[in-house]
């Protein structure tokens, strides 16, 4: 993965990991100032005519070029015609002002307006600006591929703090850019920060409701020049210390066909990933890429997401806290058939930390459930997971690819083997302690107080078909050992994956679903 290091005094602000992380993740609202009056500007690219072009429904814009060349102001409103296509980046000059955000969006009946980038670096580019919603436009740059472009990029260099920012309800796709990962590389979204002069970052930044399908390289990406701290590979003491971005949420989102990574949160605190999904990642890239992932971010929260289709085992795991990260939480995710496998610890030459991932299910991921690699960590725990690993799937449950000590608490946990294929650990630094888990068919388990080997009995496992039937398929049926049979976690929250209860004190379930037992 993105293989850099945080020094251990950050650790301490990670209480995101509770519950009531959603409203932790939401940046305060700024205080709104009387709206201006709103001034629409009118777009339509086929309009004909040599007239005057005013920016009005008589005398449109005509051209990208021609709203680009305008200074928009608080309370501006571009609208673009609806089944209509401009040629070329849409680059709009200027800001809004809290409560008078400027905005971009269609007019008029049918299909979403199109901006093809033909070929340029972006198709959308918001540069130096803030106070700017972008919603239900289509997004293409297919032409010239394999050079580096973006859907959409937005970039501060040298700006100071940057805000509010809302990207909705946009259709990317055919964004064929090169194998680059970086603050310019190629992305559906990129949201990048360059420069080293002034301290520079994001606050209150929300991407939601948008669909990305084949893009190359990255989905949804975070990227900052100011991400120099000790805890990331190749730390530079002279280089732009850690600047956060902040109230960063990024929510119910679709991506499909991606040519690396899904979502990558890079130099955010306290960072919201949720109720997206991904299916097909890690297509065409050469690198290393995995679904979902922070990378020196502290207090990120992945919750309610499904990722699937991950191909090649250069990582391709559904999800992954890596280097210079803390206070990591993925909760109530769902993860099937990954060739990379389920999920991947990486600190590289760097160091993380205090991450818990609880009440996550894996379907059929293949070679591996959990994955580490170089360097050392300490303060990880998997609790309250179910891993499933069906007919003629092969896994290696926990694998320890180094002696690099990994100190990982796996606890509560299921881990079923069935049919065809085998399921096993592979541990060599001493540092992975189990407890409390259903292992089921599973060979060269370790040491396991108070753990149990029968059938954990789950209602139809290897059924589910997409997160919304996935609590149904791994809920427990009358009589299983696994019910009331885990032992208490103060880690473990106050809700499983289907929204049960956990009691703090009181006796749980093993693995992901903490109801009462179901014969459906």
């Amino acid at each position: 993965m993105g293989r850099t290091r945080v020094s251990t005094a950050l650790v301490a602000f990670c209480t995101a990991a509770t519950a009531g992380v959603t409203a932790l993740a939401a940046a305060p609202a700024a205080t709104a100032a009387s709206p201006l009056k709103t001034r629409a500007h009118y777009v339509d690219c086929r309009a004909a005519g040599a007239g005057p072009e005013k920016g009005t429904r008589k005398a449109p814009w005509r051209t990208l070029a021609a709203v680009n060349a305008q200074r928009l102001g608080p309370g501006d409103q571009v609208l673009l015609k609806r089944g209509t296509r401009c040629t070329g980046t849409l680059t709009p000059n200027g800001a809004g002002a809290p409560g008078s955000p400027v905005r971009i969006a269609p007019y008029g009946s049918g299909a979403k307006p199109v901006i093809d980038g033909a070929g340029a670096p972006d198709t959308v580019l918001l540069r130096n600006t803030q106070w700017i919603e972008v919603s239900d436009l289509e997004i293409t740059n297919a032409a010239n591929p394999g050079t580096k472009r973006r859907g959409v990029r937005v970039v501060l260099d040298d700006y100071g703090t940057g805000r509010h920012y809302r990207l909705t309800g946009l259709d990317i796709h055919d964004i064929r850019g090169d194998d680059t990962k970086d603050n310019d590389g190629s992305a559906g979204i990129l949201f990048s920060v360059t420069g080293s002069a002034k301290e520079t970052h994001y606050d209150d930044v929300r991407v939601e409701n948008n669909t990305l399908r084949t893009v190359d390289r990255e989905g949804i990406f975070f990227a900052s020049s100011w991400n120099q701290r000790p805890a990331i590979s190749g730390y530079d003491p002279n280089g732009p210390h850690w600047v956060p971005s902040t109230g960063v949420v990024v929510r119910g989102n679709t991506l499909d066909d991606l040519g690396g990574d899904g979502i990558v949160m890079t130099a955010t605190k306290n960072a919201l990933v949720e109720h997206n999904t991904l299916h097909g990642f890690q297509r065409r890239s050469a690198g290393y890429n995995a679904g979902m992932w922070p990378w020196n971010a502290d207090g990120t929260v992945f919750q309610y997401n499904e990722t699937s289709g991950g191909e090649t085992t250069r990582d391709g795991m559904a999800y992954d806290v890596d280097e210079g990260s803390f206070g990591t939480v993925f909760q109530y995710n769902y993860s099937h058939d990954n060739a990379g496998g389920f999920f991947l610890v990486c600190s590289a030459d760097g160091t993380l930390g205090d991450a818990v991932i609880r009440f996550n299910i894996s379907q059929n991921d293949h070679f591996r459930g959990i994955e580490t690699c170089r360097g050392s960590f300490s303060g990880v725990r998997f609790l309250h997971n179910t891993i499933y690993v069906g007919d003629g799937v092969s896994q290696t449950v926990v694998n320890e690819n180094t002696t690099s000590r990994h100190e990982i608490a796996f606890d509560d946990n299921i881990v079923v083997k069935e049919g065809a294929g085998t399921a096993a650990f592979t541990l060599r630094s001493g540092g992975v302690t189990a407890s409390h888990n259903a292992l089921y068919g599973i060979g060269a388990a370790p040491a396991n107080s108070g753990g149990i080997t029968a059938d954990p009995m789950l209602t139809r496992p290897g059924t589910a078909t997409g997160y919304g039937d996935a609590a149904a398929a791994y809920a427990l049926r009358a009589g299983s050992p696994a019910l009331g049979a885990g032992a208490p976690l103060a880690d473990a929250g106050t809700r499983d994956f289907a929204g049960n209860p956990v009691v703090p004190g009181a006796a749980p379930n093993i693995g992901a679903w903490n109801g009462s037992s179901s014969d459906r």
